[in-house]
């Protein structure tokens, strides 16, 4: 007995040093963004009634709103829908047929989803898992129970963090002395803090521009960031518009679900989340304002706001071209949250000026 006591004790120890160490290299403990963290989510989004403000979307939405804040200033619960890079579409159509859902829905708006086949992505396979779930839903049984309260456990401890496990974090994180702290966190509310000063600029935005270019550039051991930076600009020059393949057929299935989602009290208010820099001009060159945004917003009949409308807004810099760095989505979310004018008691919104 004395033996196992003493065991337990030196490897309770052993947890509690390597938690400190890795504290001192700048790792946090974080969730690991599973299905079932999604799901406990969705059905949180039919629970809540007219008092939820469910957020769809992709990562930007996942990244730069903070939860508290949305809460504070339109007194609704937010759930969190968003899914990394996943489409808005299969989610709200799961939500306009479901009769559950009558509160408020925030989605993040992109212009190229509604210019593409639909496809297998994870926020459709994730809605798939949604109706399976709902079709054998059962009490709680001991391996459930057990599967929670070791994830519970699991998010509290840096050794876990972002899905590791003890062994690997001692030889990937404390033993290796080139190792970087993780840049993402996600919180037990599925959303995410991306601090970018983690990372290594510019190479990591120029990365994020050529993957939003969606082409291959040539770059060549030896270049300058000048030389990268005129190399990319040039092949986002030679850009065109995209031809409208099924823009009218998405957003006349679009309207439909928002007028589902309405007839029965909820309401949908699309936003186009804040861009920066070459990002930014690559969206513009491929999507003009005038051609896409504007004709879905004159035609969805839902509230729409697009963030460049609003010099307070538009003036937060996405250090990666996409995405807020954490220490402005606080401030972001605030400003955002007073230019929509909330119907505290049920839910209600319209684009008002900021107060």
């Amino acid at each position: 007995m004395l033996a196992i006591a003493s065991a337990g004790f030196f490897l309770l120890m052993f947890v509690a040093a390597m938690e400190w160490r890795l504290a001192i290299r700048g790792f946090s403990a974080t969730v690991v963004d599973s299905d079932a963290l999604w799901l406990e989510q969705r059905q949180k989004a039919g629970d809540l009634g007219n008092k939820a403000l469910i957020l769809v979307g992709a990562s930007r939405i996942q990244l730069d709103l903070d939860l508290d804040v949305l809460h504070e200033q339109t007194n609704l619960v937010p759930v969190q829908l968003a899914v990394d890079g996943g489409a808005f579409t299969p989610v709200l159509d799961s939500l306009a047929n479901d009769p559950r859902v009558t509160g408020t829905l925030l989605v993040g708006y992109q212009d190229d989803e509604l210019n593409k086949a639909d496809g297998p992505g994870r926020a459709a396979q994730l809605e798939a898992a949604w109706e399976q779930y709902t079709m054998h839903a059962k009490l709680p049984d001991f391996a459930s129970t057990e599967s929670v309260l070791t994830d519970a456990l699991h998010y509290r401890l840096r050794s876990y963090a972002d899905g590791a496990r003890p062994l690997t974090s001692l030889t990937s994180r404390l033993l290796d002395g080139n190792a970087t702290p993780q840049y993402l966190i996600t919180l037990p509310d599925r959303s995410r803090l991306a601090d970018y000063q983690r990372v290594a600029m510019p190479d990591f935005y120029y990365s994020r521009v050529i993957r939003n270019l969606g082409e291959e550039v040539p770059l060549r051991d030896g270049m300058s960031w000048n030389d990268v930076a005129t190399l990319v600009q040039g092949r986002i020059e030679l850009l065109n518009p995209v031809e409208k393949v099924a823009y009218d057929d998405h957003l006349r299935h679009i309207a439909s679900m928002v007028k589902m989602i309405e007839q029965r009290g909820g309401k949908v208010i699309f936003v186009v989340m804040p861009r920066s820099g070459m990002v930014k001009e690559i969206d513009d060159k491929r999507f003009p304002r005038a051609d896409f945004w504007n004709e879905f917003a004159a035609r969805v009949g839902a509230e729409s706001l697009n963030v460049e409308d609003y010099p307070d807004l538009s003036a937060f810099q996405c250090p990666d071209g996409s995405h807020l760095d954490y220490h402005d989505r606080a401030r972001f979310t605030e400003i955002l949250a007073r230019t929509i004018v909330w119907d505290r008691a049920g839910g209600k919104s319209a684009r008002g000026p900021l107060p």
